[in-house]
């Protein structure tokens, strides 16, 4: 027997081959399921070395690992390429290359959608195809991380909907779901009568070529294949009631949901826990219960997928109460669908799965994706006599009406959704009143900051010793105080190592920058006076988004106490002037200290 040999290795490095058909531009795409899409750019008109730069950054996105990578996402970004290509033929002509496109056309095109869109879901789209591609400039990559928010101001139609709306809609959609739930309930226990041998002998039954079909046979034909046998039986059955219809008029949903059922679904989704689309749509039925289910209420622990977080785009959701059991109702509804796709040899462990009656493709019978464009704006009633909806709208009111980030920053839910509405604001005027009435009184009483002003501090630096005895400092100290050595982002602290919130003597200080207000070792100047006004005016806003909870526990207390030393300590004039001397450094501070990225 001859010694074995090792298997010969390819004589240059593997590459993947290319997505990109150059000769008749076009690229194929592969989504994680093994389908496939041809996208044909020929028929767009624009220079040719530009469509060429936007063609490889599409591929670059749509790639195996890349950042589109569902048929809806992919369809996004290659109508984004199409639009960009004529934008710039027509508008920007010398722009010839991705090279060519300058940080001027970049803010050109921003400013010309921003005047038509109230949502950032464009530009947001367009600066991820851009990044994609190697030959832009880095001044053009510097200007697109200006990031493109919702806006302040939104048309009323971009408003939350007030509480009765948003109780009317989730009714609607509650109503819907468990009428789906019924049903299939229904047809599946006559369908599991017909396994079990238990079909009555009088059941219907119709002779079609030479075959007896019951309804039970039917019904098992149906949970198999999806569909029923042929048109003649789905009429027949219609006709003579055999199924349980209830919502529906298609014999095929006799033991599956229809999309508009799971679209009702979806609603009950984002109005308990605020999903958006991409999220729903990665949802699957593999979540872990974390509680017994024979004793307690459901408690599930499931992944959550959000592409847009990068490598943070996974994470876990805990849904207890109600939440869990909506989960529960949402993976019992689309089970059937599952099963049937699973006995057709096609498995899927997507939660949201619904049957489609018309307009069949090579997909067979069940829709799975849910991200198309249509989704996220459509405002077609889903019911009879229900209230019409959108998915943007109906996430942004659960952010508003529970004060709650949801797959989201605080600060980003506070100053995107929750800040800008008007429900928030008329929401927020008792929290406002209550919180300043009952914090007030406190800070008054447990204020120990000291103050000087103008005079007082022309004073120190005449006699700085007279100076230092009243502050109870050293001559050393107050020097350094005047010369503004021993500031912090709101007052000067004269003894770092003596702070009445540390556990032990000689310790440096452990409190927030916000507790100074309530430190004798704390003196305010006229020099601090500027960031103080910023910081209460920054605290009004807060008051307006934060929960009460959050806002007497974070905020209240600090907010009474600057309030009541800057009432106290300047007048209305030098709070005025104050405000207006403000620099964008001290905002920039205040920011980062609300955002408690100063504390230790």
């Amino acid at each position: 027997m001859s010694p074995p040999t090792s298997a010969a290795l390819p004589a240059a490095k593997y590459a993947r081959p290319s997505l990109v058909d150059d000769s008749v531009r076009q690229v194929k795409f592969v989504d994680p399921d093994g389908r496939s899409k041809v996208f044909d750019f020929t028929d767009v008109s624009a220079a040719p070395t530009l469509l060429d730069d936007l063609i490889r950054a599409f591929a670059s996105g749509v790639a195996p690992g890349g950042r589109w990578q569902s048929v809806a996402t992919a369809e996004a970004a290659a109508g984004t390429v199409k639009h960009l290509a004529r934008y710039l033929a027509e508008f920007h002509p010398g722009v010839v290359s991705l090279a060519d496109l300058n940080a001027e056309v970049w803010w050109a095109w921003r400013s010309e959608k921003d005047k038509h869109t109230r949502w950032p879901g464009q530009v947001t789209m367009m600066r991820a195809l851009l990044s994609e591609a190697p030959t832009l400039p880095q001044s053009t990559r510097r200007a697109m991380r200006a990031k493109a928010v919702k806006p302040r101001k939104r048309l009323p139609a971009n408003d939350a909907y007030t509480r009765e709306e948003f109780t009317a809609i989730r009714t609607a959609a509650n109503h819907r779901v468990n009428q789906a739930l019924r049903r299939i309930e229904a047809n599946t226990a006559v369908l599991q009568h017909y396994l079990d041998g238990d079909e009555p002998a009088d059941a219907p039954s119709f002779q079609v070529q030479g075959a007896r079909w019951t309804v039970g046979s039917l019904l098992t034909h149906l949970s198999r294949t999806g569909m029923l046998p042929s048109q003649y039986l789905a009429w027949a059955v219609s006709r003579r009631g055999c199924f349980d219809l209830h919502g529906v008029t298609t014999p095929a949903h006799a033991l599956f949901p229809s999309i508009d059922e799971v679209l009702n679904l979806m609603v009950l989704l984002v109005c308990e826990r605020g999903f958006n689309l991409s999220v729903m749509n990665t949802l699957t039925v593999d979540s872990f219960r974390a509680s017994d289910p024979d004793t307690e209420e459901p408690v599930h622990t499931v992944g959550v997928d959000k592409p847009r977080r990068g490598t943070r785009r996974y994470s876990n959701e805990i849904l207890a109460g109600e939440a869990g059991k909506l989960w529960e109702r949402a993976v019992t509804l689309t089970q059937p669908c599952r099963d049937a796709r699973n006995a057709m040899g096609r498995p899927t462990d997507k939660l949201l799965v619904a049957h489609r009656h018309k307009n069949l493709t090579s997909d067979g019978p069940f829709r799975t994706e849910w991200t198309t464009a249509c989704l996220g704006t459509s405002s077609a009633s889903r019911t009879a006599d229900g209230p019409t909806w959108t998915f943007r709208r109906l996430r942004l009111t659960e952010q508003v009406l529970n004060q709650t980030a949801r797959q989201n920053t605080e600060t980003e839910s506070e100053d995107i959704y929750r800040r800008p509405d008007p429900l928030t604001t008329e929401a927020a005027s008792e929290t406002i009143t209550a919180g300043l009435n009952d914090a007030v009184a406190h800070a008054h009483a447990s204020i120990h900051v000291r103050a000087m002003n103008a005079g007082g501090v022309e004073q120190a630096r005449q006699n700085p010793k007279a100076a230092a005895a009243t502050l109870d400092v050293p001559v050393h100290t107050l020097e350094l105080l005047l010369a503004g050595r021993l500031d912090t982002p709101t007052t000067a602290c004269v003894d770092f190592f003596g702070s009445p919130f540390a556990a032990d003597d000689g310790q440096p200080c452990p409190a927030s920058f916000l507790a100074c207000f309530a430190c004798g070792n704390a003196v305010i100047t006229p020099r601090h006076l500027p960031r103080l006004v910023v910081l209460l005016d920054a605290l009004d806003d807060m008051a307006t988004v934060v929960t009460p909870t959050r806002w007497d526990r974070d905020f209240a207390e600090h907010y009474a106490r600057l309030r009541t030393v800057l009432t106290t300590k300047a007048t209305t004039a030098e709070i005025v002037q104050a405000r207006g001397t403000a620099c964008d450094e001290d905002r920039d501070m205040v920011r980062r200290l609300l955002s408690r990225r100063l504390d230790g």
